[in-house]
């Protein structure tokens, strides 16, 4: 009775997903928070400084030879007593990153970290009832304060933004020791704990409502992948509807269990031609891992990457933002054996500035794994040694204003275009010319308005599309032309950069 009981409360908590505020406010320039929200973002993971991961930060696993969290606190707990794994555990939070550390991320362009956390560290362990670190909630009193007082509140002193990315749920997500626990994916048959996260997550968005500098709530990381995917769908929109009764603005993050477009074709679904839920997919990449990557050579990974990164979407993703949580420059041996005479760093560098290219025209942000190693550096999973090779960086910024004859040349030259264009290709058609002029006007000004603040650019250009054209409609009513305005806004973002950069 108690897991039908569960189960019935999980859906009632995702029916009738809630829409979120749109992502910029009728007739306002985005908000600082809501430009935090909505930016393009060059960032990077701090993978270990929360969840940990041995062949990271070995240190806290020395009493133990296993390799997940839970392994680590529960051997040090057992042997020092849990005043002074507290201590051990607070001393690795509070040193992980340095003021130096801070600072060479703003100084080379970083705009975002996602911080990977276990359900564990929030509200002093309050949400561990019933599950495997219960008993280690007293490691965890003061992991939650760390956290908001020396990554979110630090971050935004650098004008950094942070991704709260739930890296380890209860019985995890996949059945990798990454999640904290060794498991096999259990947390997808356990209705209790999905109730229990989704309720958790609307606490985070309520405690984090403050902190103009969250760039989102990520409810799970690498789901196992899965078809049909009913039960992710039922959590999703248990946690969607509750981050949205503490708060409607701030982005939710999805895993897309390794198939982007699964959860394009869902998020289009729920939103419908006219809502807007605010979800951000987060799909990974990596090159390294399957037996089809291991069996080509790295000239032909990097020429596959066009064809195989966020392509093939539904409507081309129409209404869904997508980003990359998860990414290297790291190609398995077997790769690496069929390289020929080539040069690896060549290599390695034309793979890591191939995947920023695509990312940034695909993707709302990308996500390099992972930040820096206990010892030495990791090599091609590290952010500072790839950025030192040239292999990662980020992407161009707007240095200029364009003056208003760029801007009135750069609309006319597209307008007639746009209308040339639909006369060859249906002479005797009718069309709505005047919406693609103002479709590009707001995109240009929208892009104008990022670029103030810190030289952003547009990232979820989905999110504010759409808040612009329900504003649009909302003063001139709708048209099936509308296609037009769209259109022109994304022409009026991309010409601003052309003339900005």
């Amino acid at each position: 009775m108690q897991k039908a009981f569960s189960k019935l409360k999980l859906k009632s908590k995702g029916s009738n997903i809630p829409d979120a505020a749109p992502a910029v406010d009728s007739g306002k320039e985005p908000s600082i928070a809501q430009i935090y929200q909505s930016r393009l973002n060059y960032g990077v993971n701090f993978g270990s400084s929360f969840v940990l991961e041995k062949w990271i930060f070995h240190d806290l696993f020395a009493e133990t030879g296993g390799d997940t969290e839970l392994d680590a606190v529960s051997s040090l707990v057992a042997k020092n007593g849990v005043n002074d794994t507290r201590s051990k555990f607070e001393n690795h939070w509070n040193n992980f990153v340095t003021s130096e550390d801070w600072s060479w991320l703003a100084d080379n362009q970083v705009t975002s970290i996602r911080l990977p956390i276990g359900y564990w560290h929030v509200d002093g362990g309050s949400f561990t009832s019933g599950f495997k670190f219960e008993k280690f909630k007293q490691v965890y009193s003061n992991a939650w304060t760390i956290i908001k007082q020396k990554y979110v509140e630090v971050a935004l002193q650098n004008k950094i933004s942070v991704i709260i990315d739930i890296h380890g749920l209860p019985g995890g997500a996949n059945n990798a020791g990454h999640s904290g626990e060794s498991g096999s994916g259990d947390f997808w048959s356990d209705e209790k704990a999905q109730v229990s996260m989704a309720k958790m997550m609307g606490w985070i968005a309520n405690d984090l409502k403050s902190y103009e500098n969250i760039a989102g709530i990520q409810v799970d990381n690498e789901a196992g992948f899965a078809n049909p995917a009913k039960k992710q769908e039922t959590y999703y929109a248990a946690c969607i509807s509750e981050i949205r009764k503490n708060n409607k603005q701030v982005p939710v993050i999805i895993s897309d269990g390794w198939w982007p477009d699964q959860w394009v074709k869902w998020v289009q679904d729920e939103q419908g031609d006219d809502g807007y839920i605010g979800v951000v997919i987060d799909d990974h990449v990596y090159r390294c891992f399957s037996d089809a990557d291991k069996a080509k050579s790295p000239q032909q990974i990097i020429d596959d990457l066009n064809g195989d990164v966020l392509t093939n979407l539904t409507d081309n993703g129409s209404g869904a933002d997508l980003m990359v949580g998860e990414w290297s420059c790291v190609l398995d041996t077997q790769s690496w054996e069929k390289a020929g005479g080539s040069n690896r760093d060549d290599e390695v560098k034309k793979y890591g500035q191939t995947q920023c290219k695509l990312f940034n025209e695909r993707a709302c942000g990308s996500y390099f794994w992972t930040f820096k190693f206990q010892s030495g550096n990791g090599g091609e999973w590290d952010f500072k040694t790839m950025t030192d090779k040239g292999a990662i960086q980020p992407f161009s910024r707007p240095t200029k204003k364009p003056s208003d004859d760029q801007f009135q040349q750069a609309l006319g030259n597209a307008y007639n275009g746009h209308v040339d264009y639909w006369k060859k290709q249906d002479p005797n058609g009718k069309y709505q010319p005047e919406l693609y002029k103002d479709g590009f006007s707001i995109g240009w000004k929208d892009a104008d308005s990022f670029a103030k603040f810190n030289g952003s650019r547009i990232g979820r250009k989905e999110a504010l599309k759409r808040a612009r054209l329900q504003e649009e409609i909302s003063s001139k009513g709708s048209s099936k032309y509308d296609w037009e305005w769209s259109q022109g806004y994304d022409e009026g973002v991309k010409q601003f950069y052309n003339a900005s950069i």
